[in-house]
């Protein structure tokens, strides 16, 4: 069997629910020891650790705040101690509200901030300070095609910060090489939001070149791709939409 990331620890934020606990899964398949991050999604977590151990591989889950920087630098300190060295970091935990730019409250704003761009930059900070003395790594950002490549209506709170970690992407990946990559996978319609109807699902479907939504395993490919292929790619925003950003 495959095994490409055999001996390998990967940190997955949000590993416990949606496309967080798809990719925490995908790459214990593909032989790493995981660390699970959540924060509310402790039963998530917990499934998606014994999913992992069922498949052979080591895994645990860790608790913490992306919007605390203390907790972010007890978890990239538990998990070394536990697990050991992080080898390659997903930041895939995100919060997703909708609403237009006049009724977007402070708080809405000031969460997607944190939870979306802030705290993925301090955790980023905190575990390529260990990476840099061991001269290898890998960073892999799970963006979005809404912010990151294209336009969104009524979610410019949400676009922005995806905007954002799209840049800190290609600002990381020049400042960091050569030992260290960072790269960014941007789904499409891969988990359309939740309470849309089947109307509004329809016409999502027929603006896809591609015909059909995405499937987490098409993401879960695209960042074993970007973690396992050539380290000759970073800096790399790589779309996984089926041309809806075209």
């Amino acid at each position: 069997m495959d095994r490409p990331l055999e001996g390998k620890v990967v940190l997955v934020t949000g590993g416990g629910v949606r496309l967080g606990r798809a990719l925490a899964e995908a790459v214990g398949h593909a032989g790493a020891t995981v660390a699970v991050h959540f924060h509310a999604s402790a039963e998530g977590a917990d499934a998606a650790v014994a999913a992992i151990r069922a498949d052979g591989n080591r895994a645990a889950a860790f608790k913490a705040d992306l919007t605390v920087s203390g907790d972010l630098e007890a978890l990239v300190s538990r998990v070394e101690s536990e697990l050991g060295p992080i080898a390659a970091l997903i930041n895939s935990a995100a919060v997703f509200d909708r609403a237009p730019l006049v009724e977007t409250s402070d708080g809405l704003l000031d969460r997607a901030w944190a939870i979306n761009a802030r705290g993925p930059y301090l955790l980023i900070r905190e575990v390529v300070r260990r990476m840099v003395g061991r001269g290898v790594g890998d960073i892999v950002n799970i963006l979005d095609i809404g912010g990151a490549l294209v336009p969104w209506r009524n979610y410019s709170a949400y676009a922005m910060t995806k905007a954002a970690m799209a840049a800190l992407t290609q600002c990381l990946a020049l400042e960091l090489a050569p030992g260290i990559r960072v790269n960014a996978v941007a789904p499409g319609s891969v988990l359309p939001p939740e309470g849309m109807s089947a109307d509004e699902l329809e016409q999502l479907r027929q603006r896809i070149p591609a015909g059909r939504f995405g499937a987490p395993t098409d993401v879960c490919q695209a960042a074993l791709f970007l973690l396992t292929g050539p380290r000759f790619i970073t800096g790399q925003v790589l779309a996984v939409d089926g041309g809806r950003s075209l």
